[in-house]
């Protein structure tokens, strides 16, 4: 059975046949018949099972055949004159085309090589014909090209590192071989030969640049496939470094130079075919060249890669997983082979004393337990290291931590083939126990240590619940990494708080050094989302059960493991409560107090979920919530040390604060209007503000009230005042009049009827009926901020609409999102969760409600309450990535909760119908 490299190479041989003196525009059907049937012939292999490489490949081949018969035809349509004097040529492939690699609709480079000799602008060669008729893009190619000589290409590949990697891949198409053979020797000679060094060092850093823009991490939870971490360009770099210095083209010229492991090449072609024909069936999916595989895409194509599972979630977690596990290896592997193979630049700064001193010893290679340090490496002094004794493998990234050391690339090999070593004998060992609590101890240094272990496999075999979470697919929208990748990065934002010396991370770093056990922090982080791989409701509470067992394991005593437990179960509590409650309500700090028990948990838990909110998305944290989380900390410390001590707090805050925005006040404002504005608002307005901010409030009221003497304004007219958080990318709108029915409703309504986006509102009423709202909004289209017409539109309309003059809800309706403000995966979207509860508050009901953001939908949903005669007193809105997680304190018209069943009911009701009308 013929191959589909001899079916490509037969049907151009049979259909491209070209007429001598026919002129090729006369046969552009043929070739557009011919291109149309081959990708359609390449597009059905690959749904068929085709290899990722081997798809690329045959379109390279498609593509090569193609040109060459275009070449033919233009230079047999030329006259014998031109065809004389012409100098030679060669037709050369560049780039990905010239690794002989293009993806479905992959760039095509071609670089038309030819002699200086008999080359003249006057009299133009016929193979020129080729790029200045047309030809090529009549036939539905958009091909980049280049005419150059030797020379210019010699001088065009020393100009940057991206023209010579070109060069470097270059492959003749057609045409004169000897002509290419010298352009090759020329670069080789005069490109590559003296310039080592400045290429590996230039590729180096553009590839630090490239991981660090995509993410750092082989584990994003929407990757780019070409250039993330573990991503095809990792593959291709190592190998244009390895050509630098070994000039091996190919991981088999590597091995069979024995650079690398026939084992190793092996598992970077593996990972570099399907990484390829994931890339393949995302150009045939979206028909163009993209690279991010996005959730709205990748339920299509895992379905078009044989994952085929009914259930979506399923059928995601397969590919997904898959896709990691590559990702990650290729990534492991090739990071490891730079180091191996000495591609990474070695230090050049003169080292201090005690480092010369240091280096002197460890050249000598001094020996410990049967590990050598040398050169700031860890290495095995015999392959028998482990198997002599075993418990080395724990204590080998114990002596790395203590001695700021890496383990040698061998020695990491090393460890990965003995993890079999790692029974349940090596589990129940108290020493390996000691040893393992001594790495999580080392405030500050716990991170590298525990994902080196993560690397060579020994944390997921020595802790099997958290192996479970190895390239886990987490489906919460908010979630940027796998299970595995978000745990280990909430150890990297901890151990950063350890020595933090500027504000916010001040204040956490000095609660880390309070905290005399920092083992049982580590380890709760380490184990926070164990949960997540029984696929239960609650993985808090199915990891707080899994928390038990591995403490009981590891031998903690009672009290300790109690605390483990209780950090797990209750590890999204506290951001919960923070963001999401009246945090100037008893009954909710009580709760939330009860549920700690004491000081030193309340300690661990902020720092947790500091650590665990910052490492889902550290673009979702903000000064906002940072000061919501301070709040609930210090008010449940205060409550565990005694009432007493609390309210005494609280007043010492709220004065030191008054005297600060005293200070500040200017002359005109009086000093009965600082004391009403500190006596008639509740003390969570304070916890919120710092003085500035108060500051600012108070010249909205006392402008607001200037307004209510002056006879050239109209009274009822409300004051604005704008801040632009540039560093943060959002606007800040602060809104000072007279609480009225449905006021928070019109102000939402003229927000998005003005073309912004709210991300967040706070609701503040003075005991003397003024309110204060803050809303933190973006530009809808842009997601920047507001623009001087927006700012204007929404002044203007929200006037008009407090007048009766603005029918708010048709403008809302002209209002269309220029994206989906929620990217769900195809076929999917993210349900309505709308729950009542009344325990939070004493005297309100706290309705939290869950949806994907729509324009308008602050606005409907509190319409919808002020329709059913429900007042809100506190709104918490909290848009992330789309999705919108609010909570509004309601209490019926004549005060009182929202108690009964059929009134609950009536209200989700209502709520459902408002949000489907915006569908």
């Amino acid at each position: 059975m013929r191959t589909l490299f001899e079916k490509i190479k037969a049907d151009a041989e049979a259909r491209l046949v070209i007429a001598p003196g026919v002129p090729p525009a006369h046969e552009l059907e043929l070739f557009r018949r011919y291109l149309k049937r081959e990708n359609h012939r390449l597009k059905m292999h690959h749904r068929a099972g085709g290899g990722g490489r081997e798809v690329c490949q045959a379109r390279a081949l498609v593509l090569d055949l193609l040109l060459t018969k275009l070449l033919v035809a233009v230079e047999y349509a030329a006259p014998a004159s031109r065809l004389a004097s012409s100098p030679r040529r060669a037709l050369v492939a560049v780039g990905g085309y010239g690794r002989g690699e293009l993806n479905p609709f992959s760039d095509v480079d071609i670089l038309l090589l030819h002699e200086a000799k008999g080359f003249t602008r006057s009299q133009p060669p016929p193979f020129l014909d080729l790029l200045t008729s047309g030809l090529l893009w009549d036939i539905g190619l958009k091909v980049g090209h280049s005419v150059r000589t030797i020379d210019v290409c010699v001088e065009e590949a020393n100009k940057d590192m991206q023209s010579k990697t070109a060069l470097i891949e270059a492959r003749r198409i057609t045409g004169d071989e000897a002509l290419f053979d010298q352009m090759r020797a020329a670069i080789l000679a005069r490109c590559v030969k003296g310039h080592e060094n400045d290429y590996m060092t230039a590729r180096l850093a553009d590839q630090a640049v490239r991981r660090a823009k995509f993410g750092n991490s082989a584990c994003m939870q929407e990757p780019n496939i070409k250039n993330g971490c573990g991503g095809l360009r990792d593959y291709q770099n190592l190998l244009w470094m390895a050509f630098f210095k070994y000039r091996g083209r190919t991981t088999g010229e590597l091995v069979a130079q024995e650079l690398i492991t026939a084992r190793e090449a092996g598992g970077l072609e593996e990972a570099y075919d399907f990484l390829l024909r994931v890339r393949n069936e995302l150009h045939y999916h979206v028909n163009r060249p993209v690279d991010v595989l996005t959730r709205s895409v990748q339920p299509g194509v895992a379905h078009n890669l044989g994952y085929t599972d009914r259930s979506l979630s399923r059928r995601l977690e397969a590919f997904m997983r898959d896709y990691y596990v590559h990702s990650r290896n290729l990534y492991l592997s090739t990071r490891t082979l730079e180091q191996r193979l000495a591609l990474l630049p070695q230090p050049k700064r003169l080292p201090t004393l005690r480092q010369f001193l240091r280096r002197r010893r460890e050249l000598a290679g001094y020996v410990l337990d049967g590990f050598k340090f040398v050169d700031g490496q860890i290495h095995a002094a015999s392959n028998r290291i482990f198997s002599d004794q075993p418990r080395r493998l724990m204590r080998a990234f114990r002596y790395a931590q203590q001695r700021g050391l890496t383990l040698h690339p061998g020695l990491a090999q090393l460890i990965r083939s003995q993890l079999g070593l790692v029974g349940p004998q090596f589990r129940r060992d108290p020493h390996v126990h000691e040893t393992f609590v001594g790495i999580l101890n080392e405030r500050g240094s716990v991170a590298p240590a525990v994902r080196a272990m993560h690397e060579v496999g020994l944390l997921g075999r020595y802790l099997p619940s958290f192996g479970k979470l190895t390239c886990l697919v987490q489906h919460e929208f908010y979630h940027q990494f796998t299970t595995d990748e978000h745990t280990l990065v909430c150890l990297e934002k901890l151990d950063q708080l350890s020595g933090a010396q500027k504000p916010p991370l001040s204040a956490y770093a000095e609660l880390l050094q309070k905290v005399e056990r920092p083992y049982v922090l580590y380890l709760a982080l380490l184990l926070h989302d164990a949960g997540k791989a029984a696929s239960t409701r609650n993985h808090a509470d199915s990891g707080s059960r899994i928390a038990l067992a591995v403490g009981k394991r590891l031998g903690l005593d009672a009290a300790t493991n109690h605390t483990l437990s209780l950090l797990v179960a209750s590890h999204l509590e506290m951001a919960m409560v923070s963001q999401r409650r009246d945090l100037e309500d008893p009954a909710v700090i009580s709760a939330f107090a009860a549920q700690i028990e004491n000081q030193e948990n309340l300690n661990l838990l902020t720092l947790l979920t500091l650590a665990d909110s910052t490492a889902t998305s550290d673009k979702l944290w903000n000064g906002f919530k940072d000061t919501s989380l301070w709040t609930l900390h210090h008010k449940t410390r205060a409550l565990l040390a005694g009432v007493t001590e609390f309210i005494q707090l609280e007043s010492k805050q709220r004065d030191s604060l008054a005297a600060e925005v005293r200070a500040l006040m200017p002359a005109t404002f009086q000093e009965d209007e600082l004391q009403a504005h500190f006596g008639c608002l509740p003390a969570r307005y304070f916890q919120l503000r710092a003085a500035k901010e108060v500051l600012a409030d108070l010249t909205l009221v006392h402008c607001f009230m200037q307004r209510q003497l002056s006879e050239e304004e109209p009274p009822l007219k409300p004051i604005t005042a704008w801040h632009h958080e540039r560093d943060r990318g959002y606007s800040l709108v602060r809104v000072c009049t007279w609480d009225r029915h449905g006021l928070f409703t019109t102000i939402a309504g003229a927000l998005t009827a003005a073309g912004l986006n709210i991300l967040s509102a706070e609701i503040f009423t003075r005991e003397d009926w003024i309110v204060l709202d803050t809303f933190y909004v973006a530009d809808a289209t842009t997601g920047g901020l507001a623009n001087r017409e927006e700012v204007e539109r929404f002044e203007r309309i929200l006037h008009e609409a407090l007048a009766g003059e603005a029918d708010l809800g048709e403008l809302i309706r002209r209002r269309k999102p220029a994206q989906p403000l929620y990217a769900p995966h195809a076929g999917e979207r993210l349900p309505t969760v709308i729950r009542f509860e009344n325990p939070s508050s004493d005297t309100r009901t706290v309705l939290d409600l869950e949806t994907e953001d729509r324009v308008g939908l602050l606005y409907s949903v509190s319409q919808a309450l002020s329709g059913l005669n429900l007042d809100i007193s506190l709104a918490r809105i909290c848009t992330e990535r789309g999705a919108a997680m609010d909570s509004f304190y309601l209490s019926e018209a004549g005060g009182g909760q929202v108690v009964d069943g059929a009134r609950q009911e009536k209200v989700r009701a209502a709520l459902r119908a408002a949000i489907q009308k915006l569908d």
